[in-house]
């Protein structure tokens, strides 16, 4: 592979960067709307809470077997197709106010984006040096984390002044722009891949994505780098769940504070998450820097989940908040960098899986933590979690992982030679 990336290879991956973040904007200004209108249809705050779900449930539910689906077509055209396919989907919002519709779309909509996911985080491998790889995922965490900043202020704004049914149709431009875009650039092409085999073959059958996807599932479980980001990003998962439920009664009933300081506590959430990403996006280094990142982002998440509901004082909570965000963040850009430095054949697959992982831990965290809440009171709950994955954190650090060595890459997947 060559020491730097071709002209072509960098603007796609400029024009990759920039589509991934009008979607992300779009995907947050269009959240806050649909949220407001089932909740206006509804007036049921446990609507809107299942409504949350919906987004794991498909994660879950398809597992690796996206990636599989995935890895027998040309990413490309996956990445296109499903973007102009939700900009057409996110329509049938604002076309009715029939609940069960809006739930339909989005679903649907969620179903798809599964597809989406791996094949835009397995692309960035080959567009970007082996070395180059945890900057280019910090890069896309950069985009994440000023979408959560931005985009709810812009669907706020489009929604008051403009009415909800706007919103929809911003956020639909923001999905078939991206299409266009990514259709205008020049991708590395690969061939299709069925558990080894060409697409062409008797692999193409339901019994062969199912072979895929075991195939992916079992390099998960003997490869050490794969199973220590999978444990890595699930135990994330753990705390992100578990903050989205419990994080307003601690700034409520333990802090004292209104909805604009539970707003500021989230917030910092989303500066630690900026700095950390600001920070590992001016490193250079490969896989190698990522080895120690799960256990420092799960000490650093789950110390101070543990400490946040004890705290009595807003600027401690600020600290602690901040210290969240910032070791989520390191968790998922190790995660994302792992699983792409894998087999190109394996790259998809093994994302896909990564996306079960953590919606299977999300609704089990959100599920338990119902039901515990009652059962020992909510600051139990975030501290025994927050222990938990700091625990975790430290097992994983127990055992020394194998040497981490560069990605290969095979012709078929870069012409000149090699994250979601």
């Amino acid at each position: 592979m060559p020491k730097t990336a071709s002209p072509a290879h960098r603007r796609a991956f400029r024009v990759l960067l920039a589509s991934e973040f009008v979607s992300l904007i779009g995907d947050r200004l269009a959240m806050v709307a649909l949220i407001a209108l089932v909740y206006d249809l509804t007036r049921s705050v446990s609507v809107v809470a299942a409504l949350m779900l919906l987004k794991a449930i498909p994660a879950v539910v398809l597992g690796g077997l996206a990636g599989s689906i995935v890895d027998r077509f040309d990413r490309k055209v996956v990445m296109v197709g499903a973007n102009a396919l939700q900009g057409v989907l996110v329509l049938l919002i604002p076309a009715t106010t029939h609940l069960t519709v809006v739930v339909a779309a989005y679903l649907a909509m969620s179903i798809v984006n599964q597809f989406f996911l791996p094949a835009r985080a397995a692309t960035i491998p080959d567009l970007v040096p082996p070395t180059d790889l945890l900057a280019a995922n910090s890069r896309f965490g950069l985009a994440f984390v000023t979408a959560i900043a931005v985009g709810p202020a812009v669907g706020g704004w489009v929604a008051d002044r403009f009415g909800l049914a706007m919103a929809f149709y911003v956020d639909s431009a923001t999905f078939l722009i991206p299409a266009l875009a990514v259709a205008a650039v020049a991708l590395p092409t690969r061939a299709p891949q069925g558990n080894g085999h060409p697409r062409n073959t008797a692999r193409g059958t339901a019994r062969g994505l199912l072979a895929d996807t075991a195939e992916a599932v079992r390099h998960a479980r003997t490869d050490r780098h794969t199973r220590t980001a999978l444990t890595a990003a699930a135990s994330a998962a753990l705390v992100i769940a578990v903050m989205s439920v419990l994080g307003v009664v601690v700034a409520q009933d333990t802090l004292g504070l209104s909805v604009a300081g539970y707003g500021l506590m989230m917030s910092a959430m989303g500066a630690g998450m900026l700095v950390t990403a600001l920070v590992v996006g001016s490193s250079r280094g490969g896989r190698r820097r990522s080895d120690k990142a799960p256990t420092v982002g799960l000490l650093l998440t789950g110390g101070g989940l543990a400490i946040l509901p004890w705290l009595t004082t807003l600027a401690p909570a600020l600290a602690c908040s901040a210290f969240i965000g910032a070791g989520v963040l390191t968790v998922q850009i190790s995660t994302q960098t792992t699983l792409q430095s894998s087999s190109p054949d394996l790259r998809a697959r093994l994302l896909s899986l990564g996306q079960s992982v953590t919606g299977l831990a999300q609704i089990t965290a959100i599920l338990l933590t119902a039901v515990l809440t009652g059962a020992i009171g909510a600051s139990w709950v975030l501290c025994s979690t927050g222990i938990a994955v700091a625990a975790i954190g430290l097992a994983l650090s127990a055992t020394p992982l194998p040497p981490a060595v560069a990605p290969t890459m095979s012709t078929a997947t870069h012409p000149e030679g090699p994250l979601s």
